[in-house]
């Protein structure tokens, strides 16, 4: 045994070991909140081991990340009256990740794997999604599914397809249909353009990916699976087939009631503010309307991370009658990453967070690498995510921006 340990350690570099807990962190990022963090840490802590491979070059790119870390973290202790360490641990992964990236190296082997275990790691999700509902929900004795109001959650009532029973509220990547719909638009664009497997295996694993977009009723997943769409189409490099891009959202208007109401209903919307349904477009015009306020109160240097938190609510609290209750138990926020980063850090947290998107293209437009189209649908998908949700607000968001963000501007040794 010591003598197969031995040769285990002898034959498996440092640089093998980080890619191997990177496999890892993708395959359960989605999964397990717990499990993921556990893992980020110990990829952090390998990789300072291998600091004597960092690569100057590599970090370039990313570092903008920690600059944007920096200006939360200033604001955080210069606005902010009662300090969190939450705060840091929760967006540690903006300095961690571009250090991990910066002495990993990696070929394409390993960017094909780190592709497919994300893949894997979402298809296994999606099964646990389908599961939970039979473990929890099901009424064997009678075939049926159960009510679900005594989920914690809210359930915004009167509204027939907010919530149904494919719909988890037990895994972490599935308590906000949101996430859950930008992770399958990138596992469908990781099977398009990376993966090697049969054109037929393709196509069932993406139809899967597709219906449970369909099944959560996720109008951030439809609207990530156009960009999916939009970007497939340029690769095949045929102008025509863009006529058939709007084809796309009719299409998904007819499978999903949800986004359907909201096309058949626009003029209507537009016409009467208080026929907008309240659980997507009302609320979160609210919301915005909220922040809007808030930031041309205090532009400069924002609230803070916590600052921002309690005057967010108590302009809600004003403007909409919401109870405190329910404000600090759901834990509302901008639901616009735009707006919450500038709330929180100021004119320069928000220019630092264009600076993020902003150098992501410009670098991947100068790569000569192949993949591009998956890079651009990555960014593509967190440039409209940014509009309906705050990316940086929740671990199972901020782990899936910072790893691909990094993961997709750093270059193969084949590159290099």
């Amino acid at each position: 045994m010591k003598i197969i340990t031995e040769n285990i350690f002898k034959n498996t570099s440092l640089n093998q070991v980080i890619v191997t807990l990177a496999l890892a962190f993708v395959f359960i990022m989605n999964v397990s909140e717990k499990i993921s963090t556990l893992l980020l840490v110990t990829l952090f802590v390998v990789s300072l081991f291998n600091i004597k491979n960092f690569d100057i070059q590599k970090f370039k790119p990313v570092s903008v990340l920690i600059v944007l870390f920096s200006i939360y973290i200033a604001t955080h202790f210069l606005m902010d009256e009662v300090f969190s360490i939450k705060t840091i641990e929760k967006r540690f992964s903006l300095v961690a990740l571009p250090i991990i990236f910066s002495v990993l190296r990696i070929d394409k082997k390993a960017f094909y794997a780190i592709c497919k275990f994300f893949v894997l790691g979402v298809i296994l999700g999606c099964f646990l999604n389908l599961l939970e509902p039979f473990v929890f929900d099901f009424d064997w004795s009678t075939f049926t599914f159960n009510e679900i109001p005594d989920k914690k959650k809210i359930i915004f009532k009167g509204d027939n397809y907010w919530m149904n029973h494919f719909y988890s509220v037990y895994f972490s990547n599935f308590m906000d249909r949101s996430y859950y719909g930008v992770y399958l638009s990138l596992a469908i664009a990781a099977v398009w353009h990376v993966l090697n497997w049969k054109m037929m295996q393709k196509l069932l694993w993406m139809l899967f990916f597709v219906i449970h977009i369909f099944l959560s009723n996720s109008l951030m997943g439809i609207l990530g699976l156009g960009a999916v769409v939009f970007f497939a189409i340029l690769k095949m490099r045929k102008a025509y087939l863009l006529l058939a891009f709007p084809l796309f959202f009719v299409l998904a208007a007819l499978l999903s009631p949800r986004f359907s109401k909201y096309i058949s209903q626009t003029w209507t919307y537009m016409n009467d503010f208080d026929a907008i349904p309240k659980d997507f477009l009302r609320y979160r015009w609210e919301m915005w309307k909220a922040s809007v306020q808030l930031i041309s109160e205090q532009p400069l240097w924002g609230y803070g991370k916590e600052g921002f938190d309690v005057a967010f609510n108590a302009r809600i609290h004003k403007n909409v009658g919401w109870s405190y209750n329910i404000l600090n138990n759901v834990g509302f926020n901008s639901h616009n990453q735009y707006l919450q980063v500038f709330g929180e850090a100021g004119i320069f947290g928000f220019l630092a967070y264009l600076a993020v998107i902003i150098t992501y293209i410009v670098t991947v437009i100068k790569q000569k690498a192949t993949n591009k189209y998956l890079k651009f649908t990555f960014i593509a998908l967190i440039i409209i995510f940014s509009f309906s949700e705050t990316v940086l607000n929740r671990y199972i968001g901020i782990s899936f921006f910072t790893f691909f963000y990094c993961f997709f501007l750093v270059k193969t040794t084949e590159e290099a």
